[in-house]
């Protein structure tokens, strides 16, 4: 009898210490995870590195990228209003649902509304393709915009760098 209970007191302790080496491991997995996708997330210091609309652009400097972490596998990147040249408005990015692996890495998709361009009081959205790579504290995108404005045909390229 006394064998007996040895016996299934081992098995249970080895079971019992079989299972919380598991949990463990899936916990910490989690918390792996979590940490990657958090440590995209952040503001971004840098510059607009090519500007082309009507033509290639001087470089716009001291620009902020806020990447926003959405937790189910895309991030938002929003860059507030800013002129460039002597246009009458402004621009803003506001691209969002990207997906990006959990790792970071490369992304390339169409945003629906992506680039807000603001004349006046009028306020304008159109669709984008937002491409790059955001890798550690490293990010580069380059948004383009192909669309009708005033009845003419009309490309912007803007393509952000910067670190955070």
């Amino acid at each position: 009898m006394l064998k007996k209970v040895f016996i299934w007191g081992i098995a249970l302790f080895g079971m019992t210490a079989i299972s919380s080496n598991v949990s463990a491991s899936a916990a910490s997995d989690v918390c792996s995870v979590a940490t990657v996708a958090e440590s995209l997330e952040g503001n971004y210091q840098g510059n607009l590195i090519r500007v082309y609309m009507n033509g290639e652009k001087n470089p716009v400097y001291g620009k902020v990228a806020n990447v926003t972490d959405n937790g189910d596998g895309t991030v938002n990147i929003h860059i507030d209003s800013f002129k460039i040249g002597s246009m009458p408005g402004s621009i803003t990015v506001d691209a969002m649902d990207i997906t990006v692996p959990a790792s970071g890495g490369n992304f390339s998709q169409t945003c629906e509304s992506a680039v807000k361009l603001k004349i006046g009081i009028l306020p304008l959205s159109y669709d984008a393709l937002v491409e790059g790579e955001i890798t550690g504290n490293y990010l580069k995108f380059t948004v383009t915009v192909n669309t009708q404005y005033s009845g003419s045909l009309f490309e912007a390229i803007v393509t952000f760098e910067g670190t955070k």
